[in-house]
């Protein structure tokens, strides 16, 4: 999509005007926008969308409706933009001009590109187009008055978060380990990252005994990978960014129901966050040095599966009791955590689509947030708000949960069972990660994939952490 600024005249036949609830609209098109406004009596609430058809240059014009002026934010324009380009190119449009009420700065350009780019995905990688199919691309928006450096820069955003869902929305058999571990290789070279890959007889070398355990049980190998991303100068800070790769879930020999396995070519998605993380990173190149770290697995019942009652030993050196083998994306990101800890990092996030109990908390709408660090979970939150993803903070200093993960025969039993299990398992990770080092858990299983569209969110993927990790990294 080309992104572009415009002053003056309407440059395309398709313009959508943006209006705030109970504020007359920016006039445009000798007051067509505002006789537009009074046919449809609208009001400027949040979702209105009218279309008007006109004739002359500017045929089409839309009405969109922003909501309250007051509760206005960068996520308002972002989710409007990208509702709007949804909805036209259903039209067969492929041109658009946005006009919004009021001057667009950098950052809320960005938002705009960023509505854009995400707004004009689809899923269609393996779907043959049907006859009256009327659905295009949008292939160019210009942006009244926009912010050129702005407008960049959310194209880049955009398109990160187009990475992570379309990588997520993929299948088992389309994305094993070892696919993923070739995009991310494609990735580095595209970008100039360094990009490191172990294959499992490596990861068995390397003490990952946690990670290939998970593994072992599919005919897909496990991979682990390692990207790093390294500024022209010296770096203003050095951080990690980790990432669950379950590239299907079937549960292990503790499988699935039929209707829990269902989206689990999703479990992958703290992995596809990282991969997408890291190729914006190339682009916008801040002065900050990121690795991102994946542990990539298949999780299946085969008669090599690791099994209830086994007792594995992480990088670090502790050892886990399988009570479930379906809470295996704590087990692989016990090697990748521990492996982090080891880089001399500043901070530590990690990703992982890990438990039900955080959607049963939560909801479908806002993430886990699970940390003992103050300041790191205030720059988390503050990044999420920024981007318009939410978070609620879990701290891990309840004794009495602690001694949920307590096993008689090893360090650490790999699932403290449903009460409080988003604490419980973070709880677990919080082993593998050096003290020292300021650490937050994002648990996105709730907010990870959306069976419709909205806002921002297409149906499937929602590549939810992306827009926070990137603002996290860019403030």
């Amino acid at each position: 999509m080309d992104l572009m600024s415009f002053s003056g005249n309407v440059p395309c036949k398709a313009v959508a005007v943006h209006c705030f609830a109970g504020v007359d609209p920016v006039l445009v098109l000798d007051g067509a926008s505002s006789r537009a406004f009074d046919l449809f009596k609208a009001k400027g609430k949040k979702g209105e969308f009218f279309r008007y058809p006109m004739e002359g240059a500017v045929n089409e014009l839309f009405l969109v409706g922003l909501g309250d002026k007051d509760k206005a934010s960068q996520s308002t324009f972002r989710n409007a933009v990208a509702e709007t380009v949804r909805k036209v190119s259903k039209l067969g449009i492929s041109d658009l001009a946005v006009v919004l009420p009021v001057a667009p700065d950098q950052a809320i350009s960005s938002a705009v590109a960023e509505g854009a780019v995400i707004g004009d995905y689809r899923f269609d990688r393996y779907r043959q187009p049907k006859e009256g199919d009327a659905v295009v691309s949008v292939e160019k928006l210009y942006l009244k008055d926009g912010v050129e450096e702005g407008l960049s820069r959310g194209k880049v955003l955009g398109r990160a978060q187009i990475v992570s869902r379309d990588l997520a929305n993929r299948p088992g058999n389309d994305i094993t380990p070892q696919t993923l571990a070739e995009e991310a290789q494609r990735i580095a070279k595209e970008g100039g990252l360094d990009c490191t890959v172990w294959d499992e007889v490596k990861i068995q070398e390397e003490r990952m005994s946690a990670l290939w355990h998970v593994g072992k049980g599919s005919q897909n190998p496990p991979r682990f990978i390692h990207m790093v991303y390294r500024p022209a100068g010296t770096p203003k800070k050095k951080l990690a960014f980790v990432g669950k790769g379950v590239t299907f879930d079937s549960g292990g020999l503790c499988i699935k129901g039929r209707e829990g396995i269902r989206t689990m070519k999703c479990d992958k998605t703290g992995a596809c966050n990282v991969l997408a993380i890291m190729e914006a990173v190339s682009i916008l190149k801040p002065d900050v040095e990121v690795h991102g770290i994946v542990g990539a697995v298949e999780n299946m019942p085969d008669g090599a599966a690791y099994r209830p009652d086994d007792i594995v030993r992480a990088r670090n050196g502790k050892t886990i009791e399988i009570v479930n083998t379906d809470a295996e994306g704590r087990v692989t990101l016990a090697d990748t955590l521990s492996y982090a800890s080891e880089l001399d990092v500043e901070a530590i996030v990690d990703m992982a689509t890990l438990t039900g109990a955080v959607a049963t908390a939560l909801g479908n709408y806002t993430a886990g947030l699970i940390s003992d660090h103050d300041g790191l979970s205030q720059e988390i939150a503050a990044a999420g708000a920024k981007a318009g993803e939410r978070y609620h903070r879990f701290t891990m200093d309840d004794e009495k949960l602690r001694e949920q993960i307590d096993s008689p025969v090893a360090d650490l039993l790999n699932s403290g069972g449903p009460g409080g299990g988003t604490i419980t398992a973070g709880m677990f990770l919080k082993e593998f990660v050096k003290p020292e080092i300021p650490w937050a858990h994002l648990d996105i299983a709730g907010v990870d994939f959306y069976d419709k569209e909205f806002d921002c969110y297409g149906k499937g993927a929602s590549s939810f952490g992306v827009r926070t990790c990137l603002e996290y990294i860019l403030g």
